[in-house]
């Protein structure tokens, strides 16, 4: 997260501030810094071979591109553990490490029900691969999806979920018309990505159960919160008045309106039940965001604070909030006597590596 430390520190007194701010804030993520997944194509290829279909979808207005894979069920033998690496100057991290197999075709099982899984800002769907293979062992349909600007996706701007929610409902109809989806999905969402998934709930109502991580109540005041908890040195340097002068300039970069993606405002139009999970020392995003969003759910919604978890260990956790998921999505999304989904009979295809 060293873009606002740049902005900060190599900008302070040029009087660019604010239009700096501004456009990292809402240009494409992969155009500012190319992801792992594109540099690294060892990487890629260890995500992709999971995939039992990738394409790419076209999505608009305004127009991108949607780089997507599908996580069939199946038995993946999977594991996975939070590691603390260290480097040679002393800085830590969290890391998962994570193993699995690749079942073959003829032993992936029919879907439950279909799930769309979203990232969080400035990420991609890779990092979604331990929910994907997590859900698809509890027998779900997993579609894994670059958000415009991120991963493999293309798009010149991101809208911090006013245009990413229209674009699911692109999504949802283009996994009907392939047979990968019936009339109703669940969606999961880390973030962004939740914050996301709750707007595309208030949009369609084919969306019968979200699992929303972390989310952000409101774009304008999320982004605001999460540079001053990615870096609050630099933004401690940065007057109030540069941040407004940036949301003013923000949302006339990308195009989109700061109502668009105000999720409190939207909350009054999502039917489906939301399970929030957010964490209690989560300072990038304050759990008082999901507090707000839980307060304004539909009946059935549920809110759980992970006291000791913040953003990041949030973000990689299974442990003991997956069961909780699994047993929301076979709740809520799940009717009962429901046909199971058939496999689908396209051979496993990783497109990607062509687009790379």
């Amino acid at each position: 997260m060293g873009w606002l430390a740049f902005a900060a520190i190599g900008l302070l007194q040029s009087g660019c501030v604010s239009g700096v701010l501004a456009n990292m804030a809402v240009k494409a993520p992969n155009l500012q810094d190319k992801p792992r997944v594109v540099r690294d194509s060892g990487y890629a290829e260890r995500f992709d071979a999971v995939a039992a279909q990738a394409w790419r979808l076209p999505v608009g207005p305004p127009a991108a591109v949607l780089s997507l894979a599908v996580v069939e069920p199946g038995n993946y033998q999977f594991t996975q553990q939070i590691v603390v690496k260290n480097n040679e100057r002393g800085h830590r991290w969290l890391e998962p490490e994570m193993n699995w197999t690749v079942p073959a075709r003829e032993a992936l099982l029919p879907a439950k029900g279909t799930l769309l899984l979203l990232h969080g800002y400035r990420d991609s769907k890779e990092n979604m691969m331990h929910w994907a293979l997590c859900l698809a062992e509890m027998g779900y349909r997993c579609v894994l999806i670059d958000a415009r600007g991120h991963g493999r996706s293309t798009g010149q701007w991101i809208g911090l979920g006013a245009f990413e929610s229209r674009d699911l409902v692109q999504v949802i109809d283009d996994l009907q018309r392939r047979g990968l989806a019936g009339e109703r999905v669940g969606v999961l969402g880390v973030s962004f990505g939740a914050s996301t998934a709750l707007l595309l709930a208030a949009r369609d109502s084919r969306v019968a159960a979200v699992v929303a991580l972390e989310p952000f109540s409101a774009a304008k005041t999320g982004v605001i919160e999460f540079a001053h908890g990615v870096s609050p040195r630099q933004a401690a340097r940065i007057g109030p008045g540069v941040f407004d002068l940036a949301l003013r300039k923000a949302p006339r970069l990308a195009g989109f309106d700061w109502a668009d993606n105000d999720v409190l405002a939207a909350m009054p139009r999502v039917k489906a039940p939301v399970l929030f999970f957010h964490g209690g020392k989560d300072v990038w995003l304050s759990p008082d965001n999901s507090r707000r969003l839980f307060a304004a759910a539909p009946p059935g919604s549920s809110l759980g604070i992970v006291e000791e978890d913040d953003h990041i260990v949030l973000s990689m956790r299974l442990a003991g909030i997956a069961p909780q998921v699994r047993e929301w999505f076979d709740r809520y999304l799940v009717a009962p006597g429901q046909p199971v989904l058939s496999t689908p009979a396209a051979d496993r295809t990783t497109p990607e590596a062509s687009d790379r």
